[in-house]
Formats: structure tokens, sequence, C-alpha cells
């Protein structure tokens, strides 16, 4: 018994494709963030994490290793092609994988140029906090290269990240109709500190926007960030959601280009600022302000939180079906 657990929780490092090749002095730091996996990402979004490192040097360039707790190597080869990487490698750390072993992936991304997180659960990721990996991630992002993630990958990278922790816990996923009838429900919890990218302070992230109507859940989050005081000093906080087939590039000065898929309806900064009146078993009313970045290639501030597009006033009333006063996704 105690061997076959030590072997279902063995990290495994897949074999590179491509050939690994130092690549010098990088060119970012960049974030990639996407709404879906790493197969729901526009090909695009993967050729500028290569123009992003290389800053117009040969092709083709850079080593990317995806970061797992589920699944296998199956975004590899697609990545190979899509951003004409030097090489593209996998490690699969399952959640029962100990800490002396996840520390020892750090090793294999101090050799990346950039690094995605797959998607999955986010609460296998959030585990990962404080851990030699986990700061090896962030010397990719300090020495210019690009970090970013997919779905799963995407949630844990915001300023608050919703674990999905008490979620697993109860069995139960967090969706707009729970969450704005019971915002205070305990299915709902936070891990903070994974990451402090300077683009997302004082926001949190979230995946797949509009194809699982998740603005509801996301304007519960931010009620919750404020009402429990996740970040300190902040006078607004923000959220950034992704719909799958979109992704969002932020360059190292903070500026953002959307790229949209097959699909893709783009990104969403939503805004909250007043502190919110939670009560035990009732529902959320709330009024936030979204801008929606639709057009593929649509530029837009990510660090200042501005953007072409208007801002406009939705309130939530999670004893109403449906919930929002007007149509959060401009469709």
């Amino acid at each position: 018994m105690g061997s076959a657990l030590a072997l279902a929780c063995a990290i495994t490092i897949f074999p590179a494709f491509g050939a690994h090749a130092a690549s010098g002095a990088l060119h970012g730091p960049g974030l990639l963030l996407s709404g879906a996996g790493g197969l729901g990402t526009p090909p695009a979004a993967f050729a500028w994490v290569r123009r992003r490192i290389a800053g117009g040097a040969r092709r083709p360039f850079g080593n990317l290793v995806v970061l797992r707790a589920s699944g296998s190597n199956v975004y590899d080869k697609p990545l190979l092609r899509e951003g004409d990487f030097n090489s593209v490698q996998t490690v699969l750390i399952p959640p029962c994988a100990p800490r002396a072993q996840v520390n020892r992936v750090a090793n294999v991304v101090d050799g990346a140029d950039a690094v995605f997180f797959a998607g999955g659960d986010q609460s296998n990721y959030a585990v990962w906090k404080g851990s030699a990996l986990m700061a090896a991630v962030k010397r990719v992002y300090a020495r210019g290269g690009v970090v970013g993630g997919g779905s799963a990958g995407l949630a844990i990278q915001g300023a608050v990240v919703y674990d999905s922790v008490a979620a697993d816990r109860f069995n139960e996923d967090t969706h707009t109709a729970d969450a704005v009838a019971t915002p205070l429900e305990a299915r709902i919890s936070f891990t903070t500190g994974l990451f402090a990218w300077p683009a997302l302070r004082d926001t949190i992230t979230d995946t797949h926007f509009v194809a699982r109507d998740r603005f509801g859940r996301t304007v519960v989050f931010l009620a919750r960030i404020l009402n429990e005081n996740l970040l300190p000093g902040a006078s607004s906080v923000y959220a950034l959601g992704v719909d799958q087939g979109s992704s969002v590039a932020v360059d190292p000065d903070g500026s953002a280009t959307l790229f949209n898929g097959d699909g893709g309806r783009g990104a969403y900064l939503v805004r909250a600022g007043t502190r919110p009146r939670l009560a035990a078993g009732q529902p959320l009313r709330y009024t936030v302000e979204v801008s929606h970045v639709s057009h593929n290639g649509e530029r837009f501030n990510l660090l200042a939180k501005t953007t072409s597009a208007p801002w406009t006033s939705v309130s939530v009333d999670g004893s109403r079906v449906p919930p929002y006063s007007r149509d959060p996704y401009h469709r």
C-alpha cells in the first residue's frame, strides 16, 4: 500500500518537446492571463510570449515550462508550434506530492523563460504558497520572463485568489446563483499572497467569464474582499474576468493586449469601491462598475485600470432572477 501511494504521489517530469537552449537576456517581464486552459488559449497569445521574452531576437526562442496538478503533457506539442519556442516541458505535481518533492521542481523552473499554469483545480496550486517552487516562478518574472496560466492557472494570479479549498471540502463548486443568494456561504474561501504582480494589485481574477456566467459570483468575491479587509488600504478593489477563448497579455509597464479566439468575448474589468452590507442568510445587493474590452488586439492599461471602453454601473440583487439590473456582458 505504501509503495503504491508513493508512486501515485510521485512527480512526473515529462520529456521536453524541442530542445532546451540557453536564451540569455530576456525582455519582459510579462503576464499571460487566459480564460481557458492552454488548448483554449488563442495561438497568437503564445506567439506574444515568445516575442515578449525574445525582444526581436531570432526564432525560435525561449523555454516554456507548464506546471499542472492533474492531466498530462497534452499542451506541449501544440504550444511549441504556436509559440515557436526552443522547448516546452510539462511537470505534473499530484496534489498528494509532499512539499519536499514540490520544492525540487524549482530546479526545472529556474531553467525556464516562461511558466504557464494549466487548468484544473486551483486549490492544488494554492497549497504551493511559500514553496521553493513558487519562489522560482517569481524569479522567472523578475529576470524578464513571462508567467501566466489558463482557467485554474489564471485564477491563482490575482492579489486575492478564490482558492476553491472550501468548495472542494463541501464537494460543491461556487456559481453565480448560489453566491448572490448567500454571499457569506462557507464554500467561498480565499488565499492571499500567492503572487504580487504589479498589474494585478488589488485585483482578483476569474475565468470562463461569459461562458459560465461568472459576473455575479465575481461581484460577490469583490464584496467579500472589502467586507473581510483582505486588501488593507485599498480604497477600490478590482476583478479581471477573462472569457474562455480570450487571453490578456501584459507588458512590463502594465499595458495589456486582448487576444480573442473562437467565441471569446474578451475581458471585463469590474470595480468596487463601497463597503457592502452583508448579513448571514441575506442575498447580495450591491452595485459595481464594469468596463468591457472586447475587440481582438484592443489595448488597455491593467496597471492603471483604464480602458477606452466606457464604465457602466450594474446592480446585483441576489433575490431576483436574473440578478442583474442590466446585461453585464454587453452582448
